[in-house]
């Protein structure tokens, strides 16, 4: 379930500031790697931040293809 789904009254980031972050985000995680792989943790977050990124890039396609 979205966030804003929960919270609509909440300002969602707009598309571009969303996809920048999780881009960030998904940098940042890149570091974290070790010999093995990421930890359960990381890869969680990177899973996440990766949706989260497809999701918003999904609606901003939807807004400008109506």
């Amino acid at each position: 379930m979205d966030k804003g789904d929960l919270f609509p009254d909440l300002a969602r980031p707009d598309p571009p500031a969303r996809l920048r972050a999780a881009a960030i985000k998904i940098r940042s995680l890149r570091g974290q790697v070790g010999h093995e792989g990421l930890t359960p943790a990381a890869t969680r977050t990177l899973i996440d931040e990766i949706t989260a990124a497809l999701e918003t890039l999904a609606e901003a396609l939807e807004r400008d293809g109506s």
